[in-house]
């Protein structure tokens, strides 16, 4: 993999944080994963859409716990080399987001299926990768750099956002986005036609795992049958509370 196109996080937000990992901000990366296996989780992501598939959330259509009904992603998650690359790019070592219902996705765009709204990241870190990009108008991933809460704050009274302050980046087959976007406000820029399929994997750092942003109740509103929340809970147990008593004892 090379990196196209990188911003990082510092920029991105306009100020410096503590709370993060490394100062990974977005990148767009020309990646090396086999195009016959990613054809494949698109026919099988296809095929179950409408069985698996819902619109809950965020105006966003996707296959939640996708590794679970298309077994080929976990070859992509745990793929020779891959997070071992991700991580230097980081300056962190990566883990693969734990939790089944986020942890991978199979989302769906369109102007039937709808773009993700305005938002800011639960897992902390995400590799978008394009498993197809037909016919597209707009639909590009749309970031607004500036404060996460000032920035909501003004969406949700109807403000324009300064266009100077907008950046975006458009999608395509052949590379992913990869990018810490937990408190970073962005969308995917409204479709007026064409279809977006892409596969969603997410990470979070393995030393400092407690750096996250999925409180139990923005997970629940994508995932109400809240069978996911002894995993949660385990997780916090034996992972998060133990490295960030670590963590903080050491500083």
């Amino acid at each position: 993999m090379y990196v196209e196109f990188a911003m990082d996080r510092t920029t991105l937000l306009g100020k410096n944080e503590h709370w993060k990992i490394g100062n990974l901000g977005v990148m767009q990366i020309a990646h090396d994963y086999p195009a016959d296996l990613l054809e494949k989780i698109k026919l099988k992501a296809e095929e179950i859409k409408e069985e698996r598939s819902a619109n809950i959330h965020l105006n966003l259509r996707y296959i939640r716990n996708a590794q679970k009904y298309i077994p080929e992603i976990s070859d992509v998650v745990h793929s020779p080399g891959r997070l071992e690359g991700l991580s230097e790019l980081v300056g962190e070592e990566l883990e693969p987001y734990p939790h089944d219902v986020i942890n991978t996705a199979v989302t769906f765009m369109g102007p039937e299926d709808g773009t993700v709204d305005w938002h800011g990241d639960g897992p902390p870190i995400t590799e978008l990768v394009a498993l197809e990009h037909t016919d597209v108008e707009g639909g590009r991933l749309e970031l607004f750099q500036g404060d996460y809460e000032a920035t909501m704050a003004a969406i949700a009274k109807g403000e324009e956002l300064p266009s100077d302050r907008m950046m975006h980046i458009q999608h395509k087959v052949g590379s992913s986005i990869f990018g810490q976007l937990m408190n970073v406000p962005h969308r995917t820029e409204p479709m007026s036609r064409g279809k977006r399929v892409t596969l969603t994997m997410n990470l979070r750092s393995r030393s400092r795992p407690f750096i996250d942003n999925n409180p139990m109740f923005y997970l629940a509103a994508d995932n109400p049958d809240f069978e996911w929340v002894d995993d949660y809970v385990q997780d916090v147990r034996t992972r998060q509370l133990p490295a960030y008593l670590e963590y903080r004892a050491s500083r």
